[in-house]
C-alpha cells in the first residue's frame, strides 16, 4: 500500500508487485505532499485496478479535485474584478495599451495611432445639429411622460439618431423600465444583485468571460484599461445574465453587444435587462442566435441565401461560382447586427433602426449591402472579396447612400412577406411530449426563479397600428435557475 494525500487521504491498492515496477516510481508524489502530481492523476484514470470500488474511488478523488480547481479559479476570478485597478502588480506590460506614441481619440471615443484632423467649423451644421437635439429632447421627455411611442420616432430614427442622445433613446426602445417593473412583481427586488451572487458561486462561463472582456474595444478609452471600471461593469452583467439565462449562458459575440449598450446607459443593471430584452423580447428574438449550436444563425444563412438568389441573381450566380457562402462573410453580421463590421457611426445608425424596427433589419441589411457593392464584388475573387468585407469597418464611403438602400430593400422584403425568418422547422414528437411533462413538473415549484422568457411583458408598442399577424419564434423556456 502506498498513502497519497490531498485533502483526505486516498488509499490505492495495486494488484500486485509487477504493476508497481511497471510504473515510473519517480513520478509518484511523496506521502504528505499538499497537491496531487499531474502525472499521478492521469496515471489512476489510465491504470486499471484489480477492485472496481477502488477505481470509482479513484475517479471520484480527481473529480473533486477538479470541481475545486474550478470554484477557486471562478472566485479568484471575481475578487480580481472586485479590487478594480487599485492593484496592478498581476498586469503585464503587454496587456496595457502603449502610450509611448501619439494616438487621438475620435467623437465616439475610439483612440487612433494617428491624429485625426480636425475639421472646420461649420456655423449652419452646427446650428442645425443644436436644432435636432433640440427636439429629440423634447420627444424623448414627452415620450417618458406618457409612456407612449412618439408618432414621430421611426421617421427621425432613419434620418439619425443625435449621438448625445441614445442613452436617453435606447432605454426607452428597449421598455427596459417596464421589463425590470414586471420581472420585480413577479421574483421581488434585486433580481441583477442576487444572479451575481449565483455566478460567483455556480457559474460555469466566467473563465471565458474573462478572457473576452480582456480583448473587447480595448481600443476604446472606456475598455483601453485592464479592470477599469467599464471592464468591471462588462463582468459583471455578462456574468449575471449567464446565470439569469441559463439557457444561453454565455457565447462569444454577447461581449461586444454589452459593451455597446454600456457605452451609452452606463447603469449596469440597466444593461442587464437591456440584454434580456434584446434575447427574449418578440421584436428582437436574438436568443436562439447565442444557444449551442446557434440554430438561428443558421436559419439565417438560408434565409440569407434565398433572399441573395431572387434580388441579386447575377451577383449571387458569381458567388455559387467562387464557393462564396454566407459562413465566410456574414457570421458576424447576424451574431452581432453589424456590430464591428462597418464603420462605428455607421453601425451606430444600424442599431437605432434595428432597435425601432426589430430582426428584420439584419435580413434586409445584408442584402442591401451585396447591393451597395455589388460593382466591386462581380469583378472580384473570393479572396479579394473576403480581404474588402473584412476591413469594410475602416473604409470610408457614402452612409447616406447605403441606409437609404437599406430603406428600399426593407420596402421591397416586406411587400414580397419575406423581411422576416421562416419559422423554425417543428420539434420531433418526442422532445415535444419531454418539454410538456418538464413544464407541469416545474410549475409545482413556487420558490424557484421561473423562466426569463416567461418574465418579459408584452413589448408590443401602445401606439402602434394593428396589423396582420406574424409567425414569431416561441422562445424555448430555460432551465429554472434557483434563487
Amino acid at each position: 500500500q502506498i498513502l497519497f494525500e490531498n485533502v483526505t487521504m486516498v488509499t490505492v491498492n495495486w494488484s500486485d508487485d509487477e504493476a508497481l515496477d511497471e510504473c515510473d516510481k519517480d513520478s509518484l508524489p511523496i506521502s504528505g505532499n499538499i497537491f496531487l502530481n499531474k502525472q499521478y492523476l492521469a496515471l489512476q484514470r489510465s491504470l486499471s485496478f484489480s477492485d472496481p470500488a477502488l477505481q470509482a474511488r479513484a475517479n471520484n478523488d480527481l473529480d473533486r479535485e477538479e470541481n475545486a480547481e474550478k470554484c477557486a479559479e471562478r472566485e479568484r476570478i471575481f475578487t480580481r474584478y472586485d479590487e478594480g485597478r487599485t492593484r496592478t502588480d498581476d498586469i503585464e506590460l503587454w496587456e496595457e495599451p502603449n502610450f509611448s506614441y501619439y494616438m487621438k481619440k475620435d467623437e465616439y471615443g475610439f483612440i487612433h495611432d494617428k491624429p485625426i484632423p480636425i475639421p472646420p467649423i461649420d456655423k449652419k451644421k452646427l446650428e442645425k445639429k443644436q436644432l435636432r437635439e433640440k427636439k429629440w429632447y423634447k420627444m424623448c421627455q414627452e415620450w417618458k411622460a406618457t409612456g407612449k411611442e412618439p408618432e414621430e420616432l421611426k421617421t427621425r430614427i432613419w434620418k439619425g439618431c443625435p449621438n448625445s442622445l441614445r442613452g436617453e433613446v435606447w432605454p426607452l426602445l428597449l421598455q427596459i423600465k417596464r421589463i425590470k417593473e414586471a420581472n420585480e412583481q413577479k421574483f421581488g427586488s434585486g433580481i441583477y444583485e442576487r444572479m451575481k451572487e449565483l455566478a460567483r458561486k455556480k457559474s460555469p462561463d466566467i473563465r471565458q468571460i474573462d478572457l473576452d472582456v480582456h480583448r473587447t474595444y480595448r481600443n476604446h478609452e472606456m475598455f483601453q484599461l485592464k479592470y477599469c471600471v467599464m471592464q468591471q461593469k462588462l463582468f459583471y452583467v455578462l456574468s449575471a445574465y449567464s446565470m439569469y439565462n441559463k439557457q444561453v449562458g454565455y457565447c462569444q459575440g454577447m461581449a461586444n453587444v454589452v459593451a455597446l449598450l454600456l457605452m451609452y446607459m452606463r447603469n449596469e443593471e440597466d444593461v442587464f435587462w437591456a440584454l434580456g430584452s434584446l434575447l427574449l423580447g418578440d421584436k428582437y428574438q436574438m436568443n436562439d442566435l447565442y444557444i449551442p449550436s446557434l440554430p438561428k444563425l443558421f436559419r439565417f444563412f438560408d434565409h440569407h441565401m434565398v433572399l441573395r438568389k431572387r434580388c441579386i441573381p447575377s451577383l449571387h450566380k458569381h458567388f455559387k461560382k467562387i464557393e462564396m457562402e454566407p459562413q465566410l462573410y456574414a457570421t458576424k453580421w447576424f451574431l452581432q447586427c453589424f456590430l464591428d463590421k462597418l464603420p462605428f457611426s455607421l453601425a451606430l445608425r444600424v442599431w437605432d433602426i434595428y432597435l425601432v424596427e426589430g430582426e428584420e433589419i439584419e435580413t434586409a441589411m445584408a442584402i442591401a449591402l451585396l447591393r451597395y457593392f455589388k460593382k466591386h464584388f462581380v469583378k472580384a475573387n473570393d479572396e479579394q472579396i473576403n480581404t474588402f468585407l473584412a476591413t469594410l469597418h475602416e473604409k470610408q464611403f457614402d452612409e447616406e447612400a447605403l441606409i437609404s438602400c437599406l430603406s428600399e430593400t426593407l420596402v421591397e422584403l416586406r411587400k414580397s412577406r419575406m423581411s422576416h425568418l421562416p419559422p423554425p422547422p417543428p420539434a420531433p414528437v418526442s422532445a415535444t411530449l419531454d418539454k410538456s411533462h418538464h413544464s407541469n413538473n416545474n410549475s409545482n415549484h413556487h420558490n424557484h426563479m421561473m423562466s426569463p422568457a416567461d418574465s418579459l411583458p408584452n413589448l408590443t408598442p401602445h401606439n402602434k397600428v394593428k396589423k396582420k399577424k406574424k409567425k414569431h419564434v416561441e422562445v424555448p423556456k430555460m432551465e429554472i435557475t434557483s434563487l
